[in-house]
């Protein structure tokens, strides 16, 4: 079934003439390094998004070795890298290196493939870093948790003590580094439960117990809590299969602008876009402008965030805005680089005055790389420029969602498991042929 999913794959990668790749490498139960890659190419009617392979690598996994496995496997099936038209995956040097890493190496042979890195990477960097105030807050929280989760006893009598208080929760969260979300989480849980965790903590004699009578580092929790909330919300809605440069794009364009109103909002003492932050407030009958130094700080950490997200995720693809509904845009209204494409313009002239595309564009259901992947015989120059944008991946979502999928299927009672035709079958959206796998084989004859 694996081989037949291949063949069909191959198959739709060859009569589509380009393809994007999406890259990443882990190490699984067994300590072996695994290699994986999705493939996205332009389909009979949308954008394919399919499994292209898992493989190990049994010594290192330098940038060389990445290239050479994913070279031999293009030329066993037939592939040339000059179809590469771009390549999406994390900041690892094995990667991205600029003279050994892998990104190096296909730009070696066709030098028109882009690189990208991964968005959701590059907005995790982005909001790492904290001011001095709240870094300390941040360690202090995570003293707090391991003080309680690490110790058993304490976790249960913690959880005993919620259970009898009636909390909503009786457990906290643990904070990593990988787990992208897990901040946010973790300071929306102490948020809920400061009140027990005070208890507990006083009737502990720990040295942190003061913490939650200090009216200061309760609202920098609370403005915490909200800002990493709003980040995760970011993250979450990021993730997913089918997204295209520019709709992550359009989503961070908004959180900047968020960020820019928030900071406004603040200087001028409303705090009513964080909802934990302006509850805590109303409970305690603080007024925040009297608050001029967590004010401050606050400012300087959005500031901070701003200029962290150009910093990170520089792109400005306004320049596409006319992909998104070619039928609000005057021709003339184009930047000058498709001004300056032969055709372009009069094949979007063409596109605006038909009725029925334009009917079809105002009522499909389908991703909007379906209605342009349709248009290929119909407009080549118009839809050659739009791949550029649609083609290429935004994040390495399905690589991570993958390594998900493996960590379950390779578990430490099936470690010597060679994953990849099992992982095909599972990942992969082309369903095999039955029928002809099924014709190909002698059905077994009375005894």
């Amino acid at each position: 079934m694996s081989i037949d999913i291949k063949k069909q794959v191959i198959s739709g990668i060859k009569n589509s003439g380009q393809f994007s790749l999406q890259m990443d490498e882990t190490t699984d139960i067994s300590d072996e390094a695994q290699l994986m890659a999705y493939i996205r190419y332009a389909g009979l009617e949308e954008m394919e998004e399919e499994f292209l392979f898992c493989h190990p690598l049994t010594t290192t996994t330098t940038g060389a070795d990445i290239f050479n496995f994913t070279d031999s496997f293009f030329r066993e099936e037939g592939l040339s890298w000059s179809q590469c038209h771009s390549i999406c995956t994390d900041g690892a040097p094995s990667m991205l290196g600029v003279r050994q890493g892998l990104s190096a190496r296909i730009k070696d042979v066709n030098p028109q493939t882009i690189v990208f890195h991964c968005l959701l990477h590059r907005q995790n960097l982005a909001s790492k870093r904290l001011s001095k105030d709240f870094d300390i807050v941040m360690q202090e929280v995570i003293k707090i948790v391991n003080f309680i989760k690490a110790r058993s006893l304490n976790n249960r009598i913690f959880a005993q003590m919620c259970l009898e208080m009636g909390s909503e929760y009786t457990n906290l969260l643990y904070h990593s580094e990988v787990r992208w979300l897990s901040r946010g989480n973790v300071l929306q849980r102490i948020l809920k439960m400061h009140k027990e965790i005070e208890i507990f903590l006083t009737e502990k004699c720990h040295p942190l117990c003061s913490r939650f009578s200090d009216q200061i580092w309760i609202v920098k929790l609370a403005y915490l809590s909200d800002i990493f909330d709003e980040l995760n919300k970011l993250n979450a809605s990021m993730q997913g299969r089918d997204h295209t440069v520019i709709d992550l794009s359009e989503k961070i364009s908004t959180f900047k602008g968020k960020l820019k109103l928030w900071k406004k909002k603040i200087e001028e003492n409303k705090v009513a876009s964080f909802p934990n932050l302006n509850l805590l407030l109303e409970d305690k009958n603080v007024e925040f402008k009297k608050l001029q130094e967590l004010k401050d700080i606050i400012i300087d950490h959005l500031q901070k965030l701003d200029s962290e997200f150009d910093r990170y995720i520089p792109e400005d693809m306004t320049k596409y805005s006319w992909v998104r509904n070619p039928f609000d845009i005057d021709v003339e209204d184009l930047p000058d680089h498709f001004q300056n494409i032969s055709g372009l313009q009069e094949e979007l002239i063409e596109l605006k005055n038909d009725g029925v595309l334009h009917h079809n564009f105002q009522k499909q259901k389908k991703s909007l790389s379906s209605f342009w992947t349709k248009l290929r015989s119909q407009k080549p120059i118009l839809v050659k420029e739009v791949m550029n944008v649609l083609l290429p991946f935004a994040t390495t979502y399905l690589c991570e969602a993958g390594f998900s999928t493996l960590s379950v299927m390779k578990s430490k009672y099936r470690s010597r498991l060679r994953p990849e035709h099992d992982l095909r079958c599972c990942l992969s959206k082309t369903l095999p042929r039955f029928e002809k796998l099924s014709s190909l084989v002698q059905s077994q004859g009375s005894h």
